[in-house]
């Protein structure tokens, strides 16, 4: 299997630590571990290439820089640069199109750059699982069992079990489903048979192709001239890709593909995740005190609980009284507080903010 990361993010989510060219997979943000989040995923994803393979990274052109900075071993890993700003759909195709170029029909995997995943040995042995069953032509996704109602996630609808046993399951997928109100998504949990969407999938080039061109026939016209270009010697930088990438619908991979595919599998991850989206999902994946608050500060505090206090590379002391489900980020140029329950607002708030804060 040759795993890509997805690496395309513009560090909105973390505002005011992450930026447009530092966006979340560049920064520490998993405690005592000092390596970046993209070099965490790289870890978890190298004990399963294949011979002679290496962890691809798809990213903007200008994120190349910043990302080798932040690896330990940047020689190792190869990067497959967009040519433009799309949307997944293009960007799968591109590095499903460039694997294929080096490696014929060997399974591809994709991987965001940013999550967190708790138990890393079964991680790998649900991959390879997925693996296996991608190798026989199904289009395989990971879903996360949900332990919330949460609204904040697109759902995956199981059908019936496919293959494994107990331990590793393959279920057909009926339906993707999308992020839901707070009543459905309770409805979803107490049904059971719903998952989260991690946003992993797994398949062989020739499964991505026939069904582009079944279901996408005018995005296939562009992806057909990337795919004969990269097999013919040229680069993602090259003319005829360049304007091929360029043309492509900007689309998610999961409205172009996912949702129509004839033969989606899903595998109930057995191991613990987060996306960490965003500020207030801090306390999923760090260890809290015995007030349930995240402190990475200086901090003095009296009366505060369930919150989350940040400070990094301002040596100013934190101190709170009488806080509830906060979150306090301090940066040297730049102060965030909002209420946990409203951190997914920070990607507008910065949209709304001066160039040089954004």
């Amino acid at each position: 299997m040759i795993p890509i990361i997805l690496a395309g993010g513009s560090g909105t989510r973390f505002w005011p630590l992450s930026r447009w060219d530092s966006p979340k997979q560049l920064l520490s943000l998993l405690g005592e571990d000092e390596r970046s989040m993209i070099q965490v995923t790289v870890d978890r994803l190298e004990p399963l290439l294949s011979e002679g393979q290496t962890v691809q990274i798809l990213c903007r052109e200008d994120l190349v820089p910043p990302t080798r900075e932040v690896l330990r071993r940047p020689d190792e890993v190869s990067f497959v640069v967009e040519p433009a700003k799309r949307n997944t759909a293009p960007a799968v195709a591109l590095g499903t199109a460039r694997a294929e170029a080096h490696s014929g029909d060997e399974v591809v995997g994709f991987f965001p750059a940013d999550h967190f995943v708790g138990d890393e040995v079964r991680f790998q042995e649900c991959l390879r699982f997925a693996t296996r069953r991608a190798e026989a032509g199904a289009i395989l996704t990971v879903g996360i069992p949900p332990t919330r109602p949460e609204t904040g996630y697109g759902y995956i609808e199981c059908g019936d079990e496919l293959a494994g046993d107990r331990a590793l399951q393959s279920r057909a997928v009926r339906a993707f489903v999308e992020k839901p109100d707070k009543a459905r998504a309770l409805a979803y949990l107490q049904a059971g048979n719903f998952l989260w969407n991690g946003g992993i999938f797994l398949f062989r080039p020739s499964t991505l192709w026939r069904e582009i061109q079944r279901q996408r026939p005018a995005l296939w016209e562009h992806v057909a001239k990337i795919r004969d270009a990269l097999a013919g010697g040229a680069t993602t930088d090259s003319p005829e890709v360049v304007r091929a990438f360029s043309q492509m619908e900007s689309i998610s991979i999961d409205y172009a593909v996912m949702e129509g595919a004839e033969h989606v599998e899903v595998i109930p991850a057995t191991f613990r995740w987060s996306d960490v989206g965003h500020w207030g999902a801090l306390d999923e994946v760090l260890d809290c005190d015995d007030d349930g608050n995240v402190v990475h500060a200086r901090a003095r505090l009296r009366d505060v609980k369930r919150c989350i206090l940040y400070s990094r590379g301002t040596g100013r002391a934190v101190a709170a009284i009488g806080l509830e489900d906060m979150v306090v980020v301090d940066t040297p140029d730049a102060l965030l507080v909002l209420p946990k329950s409203r951190a997914q607002e920070v990607r507008e708030l910065v949209a709304g903010l001066e160039d040089d804060l954004v």
